[in-house]
């Protein structure tokens, strides 16, 4: 199982292992992981456990610094360090270390959903990070994912796709050699795949498969093999 270790300097400051679906990062002590620096907001960040990965989101609209970089979104890896202020969160998971390949190091398609607006209108928010060399010669699936309601089409030519509105309902769609999967992430009920609730569990996908979420009614296509 993995954990986060906060520190500050040489000294750590606490430790936690992710054994819930959602963690939350902030300065805030309702927090899993709080933090004591005026820098770091109330809800900053969290990490969402789903199917075999841990991905870390920024809360505030903004972005976070993961090793460095700057990324909105990232499936964390071996040894990851989120800088938090004058504080660091390591991410430590050992078991996975050995087993990194090209589809856990890309994260990145988020799709946001708002009643308001016309599927035309919804917004795709997009981080890429570089993949590793291993498994490049992986042979993926081809698949899009069409908005019931509006008939707007969207590629699932990524590793990971997001739907839903944050605090109603969140799923995502991966992208694995074996396939797609629907994955609850967060909201007031589960994703329903053909009307019925997926629970917690991936779900793998099939072509003409309806997956509802928040409101949300989406056909799932499987374009090739």
């Amino acid at each position: 199982m993995a954990k986060l270790i906060l520190s500050n300097g040489e000294t750590i400051v606490d430790q936690c292992w992710l054994d819930d679906a959602r963690v939350t990062i902030g300065r805030a002590k309702g927090n899993r992981i709080a933090v004591d620096d005026p820098s770091v907001a109330e809800a900053h960040a969290s990490i969402s456990h789903v199917g075999r990965d841990y991905i870390l989101e920024d809360l505030r609209g903004m972005a976070l610094s993961v090793n460095g970089s700057p990324m909105r979104r990232r499936i964390l890896q071996h040894n990851d360090v989120i800088e938090l202020g004058t504080f660091h969160l390591r991410f430590v998971d050992s078991k996975s270390s050995s087993d990194i390949d090209l589809e856990r190091t890309m994260l990145i398609p988020g799709l946001k959903f708002n009643p308001d607006r016309r599927p035309q209108d919804l917004e795709v928010t997009q981080d890429l990070h570089v993949p590793s060399t291993r498994g490049a010669n992986a042979h993926f699936p081809s698949g899009s994912v069409r908005m019931v309601n509006g008939g707007h089409t969207h590629a699932l030519d990524r590793v990971v796709a997001t739907f839903g509105e944050p605090g109603r309902g969140v799923v995502v769609f991966t992208r694995r050699p074996k396939g797609y999967y629907a994955t609850y992430v967060e909201g007031e009920s589960y994703p329903r795949v053909n009307g019925e609730s997926i629970g917690k569990e991936p779900r793998h996908l099939h072509n003409g498969d309806r997956v509802e979420i928040a409101g949300l009614e989406l056909e799932f296509l499987m374009d090739g093999p």
